[in-house]
């Protein structure tokens, strides 16, 4: 039978091996360089009765059990800080030492430990509730409302802020140190299934956590749960590879399938204030299905430029779009574009593998030429102007209607009559051994064949050389990589294997974020904040082998708590953060 999150350990593990100093002190620097121990120290404040033992005392063994136990269990915690300190770390963290055979004094130092921890999740709650019985599902209404009540806002801004700093206290000792300095800014976003040990609610009882929800993954696998918003650093070029480490930035702890886009924009938000360069920003289909106003538009507003995936479904002709152009997955086209072109679109959409979408690249390409180039960026009321792919001194296209239309338009300007230019009169003479030349002849390009009508009903796009349209036509759509292009496939495939390469390594080697088994505490906060210290251990290690990759590891890197020249992008750059109140860690 599984031991419950509030039940006490009646007995340690037998002779437990002795923790490095090195690596208490570089746990100890690291949760004090976060910041969060200002912050549950004002809040805590607040709370009437005795103080107890200290949060620094119950986060540094969350993090020592996560790294050394792959666990954050509150018992596993308890012992890494109980039994296999030295005797100056139990003195500084305010404890007692402890014979394993006496029952009655293991119980007491357990029961300290835990009422610590529970002091910290009571604080951080919103909507504390007993979470050892179910409560009717009509009572747990009020509850659940506390964690959804806002729809663009979040509703624990404070847990928010400590968990991030947590995740993010090593990603700001890597840009202290220069291990970022390669990386241009670009991001994968994906959200990921936290399992927990609560069962789901039923006719008249709630689930134990209220606002927990079911996660449904890629393929089709159901988790009842929350799910983990998570940024990872990554980049779009191969030559990148392995010049920085790929760390998570970010974590946001939500209701499955709510708020799916304020979440990572939030997170876009701290990250543009950590690292000054924005680039590319991957998502699967989830945030490209996203509303507008909750992703796409403020993802470019912050800076960032999205590559994003479509849906069979997202990907439809609407012959009016605007100015009579043919507009298809962000692409403004010819209105004449050929069906076999619009059906690669299709296909493309419907392929998911990498070999397929890389075989059908030849015939995407042939789209380029329809494409209607910019003439002209964008002014200061967000129009730009698009050139007609048959006009101009370089036309990508051959169409009458453009012959027509730049024949009258030169005998107007001259005062004469229009006339048909006769195509006999160019020269056939081409040198074949000239790149330009044989591209540039009209004969090698593409020649569209409109229907018989009149100039004035044909589309404004045929009537004139260039069109202004807004640069904000199709939001969800468009993108700087052009879809389906072997750029944007080469971004997002680079950018999606980084998300996964994470997720992997959080959750089946070392960290096990997974599984609910070493993260057994319940309630959104106990969940939130284990699984930031698991991020945030995660982080540590990718750092670690980074640098036995580069041969830059040293003993001396233990101490990686020092990162005075970045700033904390929670803090106001011009305020002054006040020092920690506890007194420093001793020397091993």
């Amino acid at each position: 039978m599984k031991r419950r999150s509030g039940q006490h350990r009646p007995a340690p593990s037998p002779h437990p091996s002795r923790l490095n100093d090195r690596l208490v002190r570089q746990v100890v620097d690291l949760v004090r360089a976060s910041g969060v121990l200002d912050e549950l120290t004002v809040l805590e404040a607040r709370r009437p009765g005795p103080r107890g033992l200290r949060s620094e005392t119950v986060l540094v063994g969350m993090v020592l059990a996560a790294r050394e136990l792959r666990s954050t269990n509150v018992d596993d915690a308890w012992e890494c800080v109980q039994f296999r300190l030295r005797k100056p770390w139990l003195k500084y963290f305010g404890l007692k030492e402890v014979d394993r055979t006496d029952i009655d004094a293991t119980r007491a130092s357990a029961k300290r430990f835990y009422d610590a921890w529970s002091r910290i999740t009571t604080v951080l709650d919103p909507a504390r509730h007993d979470r050892r019985t179910r409560m009717p599902r009509d009572q747990a209404v009020t509850y659940r409302r506390a964690w959804l009540h806002r729809k663009h806002h979040d509703s624990t801004p404070v847990l928010s802020r400590i968990a991030n700093k947590l995740v993010l206290t090593p990603v700001r000792t890597a840009v202290a140190r220069g291990l970022m300095d390669n990386w241009a800014g670009d991001l994968s976003v994906d959200a990921t299934a936290i399992p927990t040990w609560a069962r789901h609610s039923t006719r008249r009882r709630a689930s134990l956590e209220v606002s927990a929800g079911v996660h449904v993954s890629g393929g089709g696998h159901k988790t009842f749960g929350y799910s983990a918003t998570l940024l990872v650093a990554g980049h779009t070029e191969p030559s990148l590879t392995g010049r920085y480490p790929q760390l998570c930035m970010g974590m946001s702890l939500h209701t499955p399938g709510k708020q799916i886009g304020p979440q990572a924009v939030r997170l876009l938000q701290i990250v543009k204030r950590l690292w000054p360069l924005q680039g590319y920003l991957a998502g699967d289909l989830a945030y490209s299905d996203a509303k507008v106003e909750n992703f796409h538009n403020p993802v470019r507003a912050i800076g960032y430029k999205p590559v994003l995936d479509y849906k069979t479904t997202m990907v439809r002709k609407d012959k009016n779009a605007v100015e009579g152009t043919l507009a298809i997955a962000g692409d403004l086209l010819c209105p004449h574009t050929p069906q076999r072109i619009i059906d690669t679109y299709h296909r493309m959409a419907a392929a998911k593998q990498s070999k397929t979408r890389e075989e059908l690249l030849p015939e995407i390409r042939e789209a380029d030429s329809y494409l209607l180039p910019l003439k002209q960026s964008a002014d200061h009321r967000g129009l730009e102007r698009r050139q007609c792919p048959a006009a101009g001194t370089s036309p990508r296209i051959t169409c009458p209607w453009a012959q027509e239309r730049d024949a009258s338009a030169a005998h107007r300007h001259r005062g004469h009559t229009p006339r048909r230019p006769a195509r006999a009169q160019q020269s056939h003479t081409i040198d074949l051994t000239n790149r330009r030349a044989r591209q540039a002849h009209p004969d090698a390009k593409p020649t569209v064949r409109p229907p018989e009508r009149p100039t004035h009903r044909r589309p404004a796009i045929c009537q004139q050389s260039t069109i202004t349209v807004p640069v904000d036509i199709m939001p969800k759509l468009r993108q700087d990589l052009p879809w389906g292009r072997e750029a944007w496939q080469r971004a997002y495939r680079s950018l999606r294997s980084h998300v996964e390469g994470l997720n992997g390594r959080a959750k089946n080697v070392d960290t096990f974020l997974h599984s609910r088994e070493k993260r057994q505490s319940r309630g959104r906060v106990a969940q939130t904040l284990l699984s930031a210290i698991q991020l945030m251990v995660e982080n540590l290690r990718t750092i670690e082998s980074f640098l036995r990759d580069q041969r830059l590891w040293k003993e001396e890197n233990y101490t990686l708590g020092d990162i005075p020249d970045t700033p904390d992008p929670y803090e106001d750059p011009v305020e002054e953060t006040e020092s920690n109140s506890s007194a420093p860690p001793p020397e091993p």
